[in-house]
Protein backbone atom coordinates (compact mmCIF):
# COMPACT_ATOMS: atom_id res chain seq x y z
CA UNK A 1 0.00 0.00 0.00
CA UNK A 2 2.11 2.86 -1.21
CA UNK A 3 0.25 6.34 -0.42
CA UNK A 4 2.68 8.93 0.63
CA UNK A 5 1.68 10.28 4.18
CA UNK A 6 2.41 13.65 3.41
CA UNK A 7 0.04 13.57 -0.04
CA UNK A 8 -2.97 11.73 2.51
CA UNK A 9 -2.13 14.38 5.58
CA UNK A 10 -2.88 17.24 2.98
CA UNK A 11 -5.96 15.89 1.75
CA UNK A 12 -7.07 15.08 4.74
CA UNK A 13 -6.77 18.94 6.13
CA UNK A 14 -8.40 19.88 2.96
CA UNK A 15 -11.17 17.94 2.93
CA UNK A 16 -13.54 20.90 4.87
CA UNK A 17 -12.50 23.34 2.68
CA UNK A 18 -13.12 22.01 -0.26
CA UNK A 19 -17.00 21.65 0.48
CA UNK A 20 -17.09 25.42 2.07
CA UNK A 21 -18.11 26.76 -1.51
CA UNK A 22 -20.86 24.67 -1.56
CA UNK A 23 -21.97 24.25 1.69
CA UNK A 24 -22.14 27.94 2.60
CA UNK A 25 -25.10 28.10 0.47
CA UNK A 26 -26.86 25.90 2.91
CA UNK A 27 -25.35 27.06 6.09
CA UNK A 28 -27.80 27.17 9.05
CA UNK A 29 -25.84 28.68 12.05
CA UNK A 30 -28.27 28.73 14.27
CA UNK A 31 -28.98 24.68 13.78
CA UNK A 32 -26.44 23.41 12.12
CA UNK A 33 -26.99 20.11 10.96
CA UNK A 34 -24.61 18.47 8.48
CA UNK A 35 -20.27 18.39 9.31
CA UNK A 36 -17.09 17.34 7.70
CA UNK A 37 -13.76 16.59 9.33
CA UNK A 38 -10.42 16.19 8.08
CA UNK A 39 -7.71 14.69 10.51
CA UNK A 40 -3.95 13.96 10.90
CA UNK A 41 -2.63 11.38 13.81
CA UNK A 42 -0.19 8.73 15.45
CA UNK A 43 -0.81 5.73 14.85
CA UNK A 44 0.16 3.34 17.41
CA UNK A 45 -0.27 -0.63 16.29
CA UNK A 46 0.12 -3.18 18.97
CA UNK A 47 2.61 -6.26 17.67
CA UNK A 48 0.59 -8.66 16.09
CA UNK A 49 0.97 -12.45 16.69
CA UNK A 50 1.34 -13.49 13.22
CA UNK A 51 1.65 -17.31 11.13
CA UNK A 52 2.84 -18.03 8.24
CA UNK A 53 1.89 -20.90 6.07
CA UNK A 54 4.50 -21.48 3.18
CA UNK A 55 3.29 -23.34 -0.01
CA UNK A 56 3.23 -26.61 0.85
CA UNK A 57 4.36 -26.39 3.72
CA UNK A 58 3.89 -26.22 8.00
CA UNK A 59 3.14 -22.76 9.97
CA UNK A 60 5.00 -21.03 11.78
CA UNK A 61 4.16 -18.06 14.69
CA UNK A 62 6.05 -15.27 15.34
CA UNK A 63 5.28 -11.83 15.65
CA UNK A 64 5.85 -8.30 13.89
CA UNK A 65 7.68 -5.65 15.74
CA UNK A 66 6.30 -2.79 14.64
CA UNK A 67 7.34 0.85 14.74
CA UNK A 68 5.17 4.37 15.70
CA UNK A 69 3.04 5.47 12.22
CA UNK A 70 0.82 7.84 10.62
CA UNK A 71 -3.07 8.24 10.09
CA UNK A 72 -5.37 10.57 8.39
CA UNK A 73 -8.47 10.52 7.80
CA UNK A 74 -11.95 12.11 7.39
CA UNK A 75 -15.63 12.04 8.14
CA UNK A 76 -18.97 13.64 6.74
CA UNK A 77 -21.73 13.45 9.77
CA UNK A 78 -25.37 14.12 10.96
CA UNK A 79 -26.49 15.62 13.87
CA UNK A 80 -29.33 13.52 15.09
CA UNK A 81 -29.97 16.14 17.78
CA UNK A 82 -27.66 18.71 19.60
CA UNK A 83 -25.60 16.17 21.48
CA UNK A 84 -26.46 13.44 19.30
CA UNK A 85 -24.66 12.18 15.89
CA UNK A 86 -24.00 9.67 13.33
CA UNK A 87 -20.60 9.85 10.91
CA UNK A 88 -19.16 8.04 8.13
CA UNK A 89 -15.67 7.79 8.59
CA UNK A 90 -12.78 6.95 6.56
CA UNK A 91 -9.44 6.56 8.02
CA UNK A 92 -5.76 5.42 6.45
CA UNK A 93 -2.76 4.34 8.99
CA UNK A 94 0.48 2.67 8.47
CA UNK A 95 2.96 1.13 10.81
CA UNK A 96 6.75 1.12 10.15
CA UNK A 97 7.46 -3.21 10.70
CA UNK A 98 11.13 -3.13 11.91
CA UNK A 99 11.73 -7.13 11.97
CA UNK A 100 9.87 -10.44 12.63
CA UNK A 101 10.08 -13.52 14.48
CA UNK A 102 8.01 -15.63 12.27
CA UNK A 103 9.79 -18.67 10.59
CA UNK A 104 9.65 -17.89 7.00
CA UNK A 105 10.25 -14.72 6.93
CA UNK A 106 12.95 -12.72 7.11
CA UNK A 107 13.98 -11.27 10.48
CA UNK A 108 15.26 -7.91 9.31
CA UNK A 109 12.86 -5.85 7.23
CA UNK A 110 13.85 -3.19 5.87
CA UNK A 111 11.27 -0.18 3.91
CA UNK A 112 8.53 -3.03 4.71
CA UNK A 113 5.04 -1.58 6.61
CA UNK A 114 1.46 -2.55 8.40
CA UNK A 115 -1.14 -0.53 6.76
CA UNK A 116 -4.43 -0.10 6.33
CA UNK A 117 -7.62 1.62 5.38
CA UNK A 118 -10.46 1.75 8.05
CA UNK A 119 -14.38 2.36 7.06
CA UNK A 120 -16.69 3.03 9.72
CA UNK A 121 -19.88 3.96 10.92
CA UNK A 122 -19.78 5.94 13.99
CA UNK A 123 -22.30 6.84 16.72
CA UNK A 124 -21.19 9.78 19.03
CA UNK A 125 -22.61 11.21 21.85
CA UNK A 126 -21.33 15.01 22.77
CA UNK A 127 -21.57 16.54 26.52
CA UNK A 128 -21.83 19.62 27.74
CA UNK A 129 -18.69 20.83 28.71
CA UNK A 130 -17.04 24.40 29.07
CA UNK A 131 -16.93 27.76 27.43
CA UNK A 132 -14.09 30.38 26.84
CA UNK A 133 -14.21 33.69 25.00
CA UNK A 134 -13.61 31.90 21.77
CA UNK A 135 -15.03 28.57 21.31
CA UNK A 136 -17.38 25.74 23.48
CA UNK A 137 -15.44 22.74 24.25
CA UNK A 138 -17.70 19.52 24.07
CA UNK A 139 -16.46 16.14 25.31
CA UNK A 140 -17.70 13.03 23.16
CA UNK A 141 -17.51 9.53 22.93
CA UNK A 142 -18.63 7.16 20.79
CA UNK A 143 -18.29 3.73 19.13
CA UNK A 144 -18.33 2.60 15.49
CA UNK A 145 -18.64 -0.58 13.09
CA UNK A 146 -17.26 -1.06 9.61
CA UNK A 147 -14.46 -2.54 7.60
CA UNK A 148 -10.52 -2.81 7.94
CA UNK A 149 -10.50 -3.15 4.05
CA UNK A 150 -7.52 -3.36 2.39
CA UNK A 151 -4.87 -4.30 5.33
CA UNK A 152 -1.63 -5.16 3.77
CA UNK A 153 2.22 -5.65 4.69
CA UNK A 154 4.82 -5.97 2.32
CA UNK A 155 7.08 -8.47 3.50
CA UNK A 156 10.82 -9.69 3.09
CA UNK A 157 11.36 -13.02 2.33
CA UNK A 158 14.63 -14.54 0.79
CA UNK A 159 15.48 -10.73 0.27
CA UNK A 160 12.53 -10.19 -2.20
CA UNK A 161 10.02 -7.96 -1.16
CA UNK A 162 6.06 -9.77 -1.04
CA UNK A 163 2.86 -7.59 -0.61
CA UNK A 164 -0.08 -9.71 1.35
CA UNK A 165 -3.24 -8.57 2.08
CA UNK A 166 -7.08 -9.04 3.18
CA UNK A 167 -10.96 -7.18 4.58
CA UNK A 168 -11.95 -8.21 7.41
CA UNK A 169 -15.40 -6.39 9.90
CA UNK A 170 -14.04 -4.12 12.56
CA UNK A 171 -14.65 -2.06 15.16
CA UNK A 172 -14.11 0.86 16.71
CA UNK A 173 -13.99 2.53 20.51
CA UNK A 174 -13.90 6.92 20.61
CA UNK A 175 -13.19 9.72 22.47
CA UNK A 176 -12.29 13.19 22.38
CA UNK A 177 -12.72 16.85 22.83
CA UNK A 178 -14.02 19.30 20.34
CA UNK A 179 -14.04 23.28 20.40
CA UNK A 180 -16.46 24.86 18.34
CA UNK A 181 -16.15 28.25 17.47
CA UNK A 182 -18.62 31.01 17.03
CA UNK A 183 -18.70 30.43 13.40
CA UNK A 184 -19.29 27.03 11.47
CA UNK A 185 -15.94 25.74 12.42
CA UNK A 186 -14.52 23.55 14.80
CA UNK A 187 -11.61 21.65 16.00
CA UNK A 188 -10.68 19.25 18.17
CA UNK A 189 -8.50 16.24 19.55
CA UNK A 190 -9.42 12.50 19.72
CA UNK A 191 -8.39 9.11 20.52
CA UNK A 192 -9.52 5.80 19.25
CA UNK A 193 -9.04 1.97 19.54
CA UNK A 194 -9.26 0.07 16.46
CA UNK A 195 -9.71 -3.79 16.38
CA UNK A 196 -10.14 -6.03 13.36
CA UNK A 197 -9.40 -8.86 15.11
CA UNK A 198 -6.97 -11.59 13.31
CA UNK A 199 -7.00 -11.01 9.38
CA UNK A 200 -6.29 -13.69 6.64
CA UNK A 201 -3.76 -12.26 4.32
CA UNK A 202 -3.12 -13.61 0.86
CA UNK A 203 0.52 -13.21 -1.43
CA UNK A 204 -0.10 -10.99 -4.51
CA UNK A 205 0.92 -12.25 -6.75
CA UNK A 206 -0.72 -15.29 -5.56
CA UNK A 207 0.99 -19.02 -4.66
CA UNK A 208 3.07 -17.72 -1.89
CA UNK A 209 1.61 -18.45 1.09
CA UNK A 210 -1.24 -16.73 3.40
CA UNK A 211 -0.81 -14.69 6.63
CA UNK A 212 -2.45 -14.78 9.65
CA UNK A 213 -1.90 -11.39 11.82
CA UNK A 214 -3.96 -10.06 14.48
CA UNK A 215 -4.80 -5.89 13.72
CA UNK A 216 -5.35 -3.45 17.22
CA UNK A 217 -4.09 -0.78 18.29
CA UNK A 218 -5.10 3.36 18.98
CA UNK A 219 -4.61 6.08 17.04
CA UNK A 220 -4.63 9.55 18.74
CA UNK A 221 -5.43 12.72 16.18
CA UNK A 222 -6.49 16.25 15.81
CA UNK A 223 -8.73 17.47 13.14
CA UNK A 224 -10.38 20.33 11.50
CA UNK A 225 -14.42 20.42 10.82
CA UNK A 226 -16.92 22.40 9.22
CA UNK A 227 -20.69 22.58 10.55
CA UNK A 228 -23.55 23.62 7.84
Amino acid sequence: MRQSPYLLATTALLLAATALPSAAQHTTPSNPRWYVTGSIGGSLISDPRVAFTPPGGTAGSGKFKLGSGFMAGGSVGWYLRPDWRIEADYNYRTNKLRSTTVPGLDAAQSDADYASVLIMANVLKDFDGWSSSFATFKPYVGAGLGIAQEVDTDLNIGGVQREFSGNRAAWQLLAGVNWQYRGPWFAGVGLRYVDAGTLRLKSSPSGLGEIKADYKGLGLDVRLGYRF
